[in-house]
């Protein structure tokens, strides 16, 4: 192999491997990813139209407590003038990390996908699926179980773009 198609080689393989770490997607900086609520009605079912999330990730913790989400709903939400979810921790469980649920696989587009459980303020435990995507941004996804009494689970999708400096809510 000459010394130029080598160096090629190099570069090409840097390109490639060098800047595609999910450490890009960690925001112990202050940053963080803000979202709406997706608007389609059956990926909000449960939740209002008009819901923000804010999203900060500690990707050193992805096993353990991989970040926090807020909503801005302090005014509407159920939980008496708290919102849905304030600075709630997402908490990884070695158990789904340990089985085929945590390979979930939501087709292309995505670097990383991992579940966690996040307590409501109000609302109790609910499932967060969060796929970290190649274009940068993320989508997170909450499942929540049905109220007593009632037969439809909660649903919410969220795509979140980083914003320097957190969420203005």
């Amino acid at each position: 192999m000459s010394g130029r198609s080598a160096t090629w080689g190099f570069v090409l393989l840097a390109m490639v491997t060098g800047c595609r770490t999910l450490d890009r997607f960690d925001t112990s900086n202050g940053d963080a990813y803000c979202g709406s609520i997706v608007s389609a009605g059956f990926v909000r079912q449960g939740y209002p139209p008009n819901l923000r999330l804010a999203l900060q990730l500690d990707m050193a913790r992805l096993s353990t407590t991989p970040g926090r989400i807020t909503t801005d709903d302090a005014a509407t939400s159920p939980c008496a003038g708290k919102p849905r979810f304030d600075q709630s921790v997402l908490r990884a469980s070695d158990e789904v990390q340990n089985d085929l649920l945590s390979t979930l696989d939501f087709g292309t587009g995505r670097d990383e996908n991992f579940v966690t459980w996040v307590e409501s303020s109000c609302e109790g435990p609910v499932l967060a699926v969060v796929s970290l995507m190649k274009n940068d941004e993320v989508e997170v996804r909450l499942l929540k179980p049905p109220p007593p009494g009632e037969t439809t689970a909660g649903f919410a999708l969220f795509q979140l773009t980083r914003r320097s400096g957190g969420c203005d809510y």
